[in-house]
């Protein structure tokens, strides 16, 4: 039986397996042999109906074979894959559970449980572990409008609401911290008492915290620096509403610092975000980012909230981001990718490409989800992806791309001038100056504001 089933030979381990189906010794391997045969020759109806004749033994398995049928009936129906479903049943859940959203006032969601932190949203509760003595109580209340807000307006309109705007500034500048290549060039161009706030996703999924964990250790022994690590599971927002695990919004990486703006005198909180996706678009399209309607509404709704929005890479692309890491000796311990083991990275992902590629580390020009994001139209992250390629000559691997490999990109490690007028003033200098002690200015004309890659 077993070397049936080795061999892939279904139907000859299930007869095997009905002949010591009634011996209570054997049971329970015969029955799973039958059921995950039924499942690999995608017989998906009797997968269900054994699970059920089987007392739910399998119900894992019958979760995907439901999956699999319904999505087969419906193909564009929004139904959750038995992963998220798993995810979210087992959850962790407050003691305060029969609380009701309340869309009328936003911070009534909002409690709090020993040292945890709780935001009731429409299909469940989200949560944040916080330091001991952190009180809610004394957070303003328009601290938790924004957190909602930034977590939630893309699905509930009912966040938008008015802010008090009575919080004064606070002193500090506080960066949403990810361990990766960009968010570490901004805390090496940041005020030396910048906090750096880790967010930690708490629930089991293909992200490994081991790179990120490696370089948290040397920022707070080496550097001094005063790291706060909080976890939580907001990322699961998203696949309520059908999407993906991952961040609600653009700010959702920082809500624990918004959080805690009051706790640590917080006035500005400041995110990683690189040339590549601010004054450019998706990184091929060149915009006015100060005039965009997304940085106007967001810099005011974050300093109505009492915090500054500081961006202190924007004028820096991914590669400038890189050449400050690499200038500030910190890559023994600093890694992007998301899936590395504390020691290395996966050498197959897309941040194992853009980021680990241009130092020498290694990776596979082949792998799947390289090669995946690499052809598809439009290029994401496109003039980083194009100054990779050439800086690694690997030109002659995309030939789709050849066109757009003809440019010139050697001044992608330089700073884009204007970008320094949208730093928070109390900081400007400061930044501006540490940001050129590693790279040059753009002198104008600037050649980023030609980049249209798409003609779009």
């Amino acid at each position: 039986m077993r070397r049936a089933y080795n061999d892939g030979s279904w139907e000859k381990a299930r007869r095997y397996a009905f002949q010591i189906l009634d011996q209570p010794k054997e049971t329970q391997l015969a029955r799973s042999v039958i059921i995950r045969s039924f499942w690999n020759q995608e017989n998906t109806t009797e997968v269900i109906r054994l699970n059920s004749l089987w007392d739910n033994e399998f119900d894992e398995l019958s979760l995907k074979a439901e999956y699999v049928l319904q999505k087969g009936e419906s193909p564009n129906s929004e139904i959750h894959h038995p992963r998220i479903l798993k995810l979210h049943k087992n959850q962790i859940r407050p003691q305060n559970e029969q609380k009701q959203w309340n869309d009328e006032d936003i911070v009534d969601n909002f409690w709090q449980e020993g040292s945890r932190v709780w935001m009731l949203h429409p299909h469940g509760w989200t949560f944040w572990d916080m330091p001991g003595n952190f009180s809610l109580s004394t957070t303003h209340p328009d601290l938790l409008r924004l957190t909602a807000e930034v977590l939630l307006y893309p699905w509930q309109k009912s966040t938008l609401q008015s802010f008090e705007g009575t919080r004064k500034l606070g002193s500090l500048p506080a960066l949403a911290f990810s361990a990766g290549t960009d968010s570490t060039a901004a805390a090496l161009v940041m005020p030396e008492e910048t906090i750096l706030g880790y967010h930690r996703r708490n629930f089991e999924s293909i992200l490994d915290h081991r790179n990120a964990d490696k370089l948290l250790e040397h920022m707070k022994r080496d550097r001094g620096k005063q790291v706060v690590d909080i976890s939580s599971n907001h990322e699961l927002i998203r696949t309520y509403y059908h999407k993906q695990i991952g961040f609600s919004s653009d700010f959702a990486s920082g809500t624990h610092l918004i959080l805690l703006a009051d706790h640590f005198d917080i006035g500005a909180i400041a995110f990683g975000t690189p040339l590549d996706n601010t004054w450019l678009s998706k990184g091929r399209k060149f915009r006015k980012f100060e005039d965009t309607r997304y940085f106007k509404y967001w810099t005011e709704r974050f300093l109505s909230a009492g915090i500054e929005l500081f961006l202190p890479i924007a004028g820096i692309s991914e590669a400038g981001a890189i050449k400050i890491c690499q200038d500030s000796e910190i890559l023994p311990y600093l890694n992007s990718c998301l899936r590395g083991d504390g020691k290395k990275g996966c050498e197959g992902c897309w941040k194992c490409f853009l980021k680990n590629g241009p130092i020498g580390r290694p990776f596979d020009i082949q792998a799947n989800e390289i090669q995946t994001f690499l052809r598809r139209k439009p290029l994401p992250t496109a003039t980083h992806a194009l100054w990779v390629l050439q800086q690694l000559n690997l030109e002659s691997e995309i030939l789709e791309l050849s066109t757009f490999l003809e440019s010139d990109l050697s001044w992608w490690t330089s700073s884009y001038p204007p970008a320094k007028e949208i730093i928070p003033l109390r900081w400007r200098e400061e930044t501006w100056k540490k940001i050129h002690q590693y790279l040059a200015p753009l002198v104008e004309p600037y050649p980023i504001e030609s980049i249209n890659l798409y003609d779009e």
